[in-house]
């Protein structure tokens, strides 16, 4: 435990540092055009290649901004991510390839004046399935940083003599002469009768931080003054995390400092005679310092924490997240503080008090059950801006209880007896978890089990299979994947019987699942094998603590 505070107590200290060495980035002037063009051959949306993600009405780009893409429609679908590319003109009896280019308005159907162009693609019979479109990166384009104006962005469809366009997808575009910072027309989908559109934001707080601390995702969802229903999904990149329904226009979801590019997509629900419409907000980069080579800051001794210097605080203690709230006094808004939990000092993380309501919300989990104290310290001059006292009356676990169901996929043969049979109780609890790195990890044994096979005529031989559920704990999910696996064997017996080979451990935090515990080829008999598992189960960093609950399905399965 001192080893694991002095990891985390320096990896906060260092933030200073992050703070001292970021530079603002350049300020961006360029105006959105007022509308869409309409002599474009569909809808294009300008959209970011990491999550394949339309850019919000307003989003100001660099010129050399890495990963512009052009799509059909704003939002992918959650389930693929996949987009509907931009529509070939029909019918084709020849080649058609794509470039994209920059044209002053009204050219677009012209190649030979087109300003800067990129390369031409075959497209294989196909749409344009999102090409790339920063301006920085076209043939010619430099030109048009330097002097700025309005211009045509988009993606034109070539006959095979690579001259004559077929159809063109492009929008208006705005640069500021020199920076080469721009901004697009948005195209706005006409509503239907009931449709309501929606937007949505997505900050965290606090925005900055050391990795392996936590932050607060904050998705807000918008729609004309009216009520948002529904939930919000967090992904980093094209990988969703997490799913939160909206409370009051926001949804929230915790996850650690550690590089990340989040964003989040409302899902609605239809209520009365609103049908919401879906919207994602921009990208949120996520950073967080390195956990090593700076100091652990020295807190105040226990006597210091008297009636002088409480200074009225207060402390909730919320056990189902295993977080205390302290709030301190008014003039202490937006001070960076270090926090310390008493009777030894042991130093929490490193923090701002809210700029609203004067309060900090650490994470306590990793402290025993119990009394304890937390002191508010700022930082810089070590001042003690408030303490108090809460109780934690739980323990800090993260374990894991799992129903096993054990199936046999097959008929008992005339030949001799096939089954499998469970040994142990039908519930196995890992408990007594450490934390490593912020994460939670727990072992055990799953507990013995037989499989027998003696059908010395037949001989198919077998395999046996492991499957195992997601882990749940309320609202909170857990991949299976968190559930490491390896096969022991405890017992092989039977005369001219074949040893069964065991499958190749899965690792915890990459397992795959189904995953064969043992097979057996065919002709061949195994007797009678006994068996356990060892289990290792990694819980996210990001996870709050508690009980998670999966069932692990074996299954028995002749060749």
């Amino acid at each position: 435990m001192k080893d694991s505070a002095i990891r985390l107590a320096a990896a906060a200290a260092a933030l200073a540092v992050l703070f001292a060495t970021l530079t603002p980035p350049p300020a961006f002037a360029a105006t959105e055009p007022p509308s869409f063009p309409s002599g474009s051959d569909g809808p294009v949306y300008i959209a970011g290649s990491l999550n394949d993600t339309a850019f919000p009405r307003g989003t100001q780009l660099a010129w050399d901004q890495s990963g512009i893409v052009l799509a059909a429609l704003p939002i992918a679908t959650e389930e693929s991510y996949d987009w509907v590319s931009l529509q070939l003109p029909a019918p084709r009896t020849g080649a058609v390839r794509d470039r994209t280019f920059i044209s002053a308005p009204g050219d677009e159907r012209t190649k030979d004046k087109w300003k800067a162009d990129g390369v031409s693609l075959d497209l294989l019979g196909r749409g344009a399935y999102l090409p790339e479109a920063t301006p920085g990166d076209l043939y010619g384009s430099a030109p048009l940083k330097a002097s700025g104006g309005t211009y045509s962005l988009g993606v034109a469809y070539l006959e095979d003599d690579d001259r004559t366009v077929s159809s063109v997808y492009f929008t208006t575009i705005n640069v500021d002469a020199g920076t080469g910072t721009w901004t697009f027309a948005t195209y706005v989908t006409p509503l239907q009768d009931g449709e309501v559109a929606t937007t949505t934001t997505l900050v965290a707080d606090p925005p900055t931080g050391v990795m392996g601390f936590y932050t607060t995702l904050k998705a807000t969802v918008k729609a004309h003054g009216k009520t948002v229903t529904g939930n919000v999904s967090f992904y980093n990149g094209r990988v969703k995390i997490g799913t939160s329904a909206l409370a009051s226009g926001v949804a929230t979801m915790s996850v650690p400092f550690w590089p990340s590019f989040l964003s989040a997509r409302f899902v609605p629900n239809t209520v009365g005679l609103d049908h919401f419409l879906a919207s994602t907000s921009p990208i949120l980069r996520l950073t967080g310092m390195p956990p090593f080579h700076y100091t652990l800051p020295d807190g105040p001794s226990e006597n210091a924490l008297n009636a002088n210097t409480a200074h009225g605080a207060t402390a909730t203690y919320d056990a189902a997240t295993h977080r205390v709230t302290v709030t301190v006094a008014a003039d202490n808004k937006g001070k960076m503080v270090n926090v310390f939990a008493y009777s030894t000092p042991t130093y929490l993380d490193v923090m701002t008090v809210d700029a609203t309501d004067a309060t900090i919300t650490v994470d306590v989990s990793r402290l025993a059950a119990g009394h304890h104290k937390v002191a508010i310290v700022e930082d810089g001059t070590g001042n003690i801006l408030g303490w108090a006292s809460f109780a934690k009356p739980d323990a800090a676990d993260v374990s894991t209880s799992m129903t096993i169901n054990a199936d046999v996929a097959a008929t008992l043969p005339a030949d001799g007896e096939f089954s499998l049979v469970n040994l142990s109780g039908s519930t196995v609890n890992l408990t007594n978890p450490t934390l490593v790195d912020g994460a939670s990890i727990v072992s055990g044994e799953l507990g013995t089990f037989k499989v027998t096979d003696l059908r010395q005529v037949s001989r198919p031989g077998w395999m046996l299979m492991a499957d195992v559920a997601t882990f749940v704990k309320g609202t909170d999910t857990i991949g299976n994947s968190a559930l490491g696996i390896a096969p022991e064997v405890i017992g092989q017996a039977g005369t001219g019987a074949t040893t069964p080979t065991l499958g190749v451990p899965e690792v915890s935090g990459s397992a795959g699942y189904p995953w064969t515990i043992a097979s057996l080829p065919t002709s061949n008999f195994s007797g009678v094998s006994t068996y356990d598992i060892d289990l290792v189960f990694t819980a996210p960093a990001a996870k709050p603590a508690g009980t998670y609950t999966s069932t692990l399905t074996l299954t028995l399965i002749s060749q």
